[in-house]
């Protein structure tokens, strides 16, 4: 009977040592993913909320490949002021989007990323240096909430269904095109 009782206990330490292992590695799967935000700079200026996201944002190959190749590339930026429930749906108050497009200018040899929704855009001569720089036009302008436990939440995501239509359904799948982020949140202080 001891002899069973010992065998029995190695395998459910042996059992709960996997899980904790499976567990760290899932944890750092999700921390050294490719593109995230890693701050969300809020200023509060008279009754407006200004969010800006920092971010570490990389692209493939196939994506400068693209690129280089006269394909725009579009994103989104969302973001959203809500209040956190408790065992429910959190509660939205506002939500905005920033419509980004990232092309080469073949003419100046130039990698331009251009807010559609201002026009405003921000060019380069180097393709790395666009991202390092492409936050710089992502801005939101949320109401000022009278709510102290507002919280804002941002993401970017690439646009496949601007993509040319030759080119939709094969990048659905491919990892090198998958280069959206997760949701970032913070509260707002």
């Amino acid at each position: 009977m001891h002899k069973l009782n010992q065998i029995f206990k190695h395998k459910s330490e042996s059992f709960f040592i996997g899980i904790f292992i499976f567990f760290i590695i899932f944890y750092c799967s999700i921390a050294l993913a490719k593109n995230n935000i890693i701050l969300l700079n809020t200023v509060s200026k008279s009754s407006k909320l200004i969010v800006n996201p920092t971010i570490n944002f990389q692209v493939s190959d196939k994506i400068k490949e693209a690129i280089d190749n006269g394909i725009r590339i579009q994103f989104i930026a969302k973001a959203e002021t809500f209040i956190e429930k408790n065992w429910w749906f959190d509660e939205t108050l506002e939500s905005q989007k920033v419509n980004l497009e990232v092309y080469y200018f073949i003419m100046s040899k130039l990698y331009v990323v251009k807010n559609r929704d201002t026009n405003e855009q921000l060019s380069f001569n180097n393709f790395d240096d666009l991202w390092i720089e492409f936050e710089k036009l992502i801005n939101f302008e949320f109401n000022q909430a009278d709510n102290s436990d507002v919280f804002v939440k941002c993401r970017i995501v690439l646009d496949k269904g601007a993509l040319p239509t030759a080119m939709q359904l094969p990048v659905l799948f491919d990892d090198d095109w998958d280069i959206n982020t997760e949701w970032f949140q913070r509260k707002v202080n």
